[in-house]
């Protein structure tokens, strides 16, 4: 997985949705915290923020893509923001040149909910390569592009981070 999504570590889990949950965890991220999202995804990309009590800030999408929409993620960034949470939509991946413009010189970290994403690529970088997002969540439920019948991963190049997945 890890080499299919060009990443140093995966850390494979139960679901797309317990890689997103420990992503945002292992990052620190909990009360007194935003993390924009998309309003255009599965009811887990909002969960798993409101399981580490941060705070959900929804950013629309594109009307072409519907990605998230990096002119409505920086409207929405705000002091307290320290994650946007992508959706690669239908495996479309997010417009990430866009997104690390806006969120790298602030400081805001990237998790991608790429649970429909495996083997996709932007620019020709795979979904998953850190210069996309510092962690990417995969999903191999039954109705996904790559499946066992249940399970997902979480890919990253932070040692660190893959470590506090674990």
């Amino acid at each position: 997985i890890a080499a299919l999504a060009g990443a140093k570590h995966a850390v494979c889990v139960n679901s797309a949705t317990g890689a997103l949950h420990l992503a945002l965890e292992a990052m620190g991220i909990g009360p007194g915290d935003e993390v924009i999202t998309s309003p255009y995804t599965f009811a887990a990309t909002v969960n798993v923020i409101e399981h580490v009590r941060a705070t959900p800030v929804l950013a629309d999408v594109e009307a072409d893509t519907l990605c998230i929409d990096p002119r409505r993620v920086e409207a929405a960034i705000t002091p307290r923001t320290k994650v946007v949470l992508s959706v690669d939509y239908g495996g479309h991946p997010c417009d990430y040149d866009a997104l690390r413009a806006i969120t790298a010189p602030r400081g805001i970290r990237i998790v991608d909910d790429a649970a429909h994403a495996l083997g996709a690529a932007y620019k020709g970088r795979p979904v998953g390569d850190a210069s996309l997002a510092d962690v990417t969540a995969f999903s191999f439920y039954a109705t996904k592009n790559l499946t066992p019948g249940e399970g997902g991963a979480a890919v990253t190049d932070d040692t660190a981070l893959a470590e506090r997945i674990q």
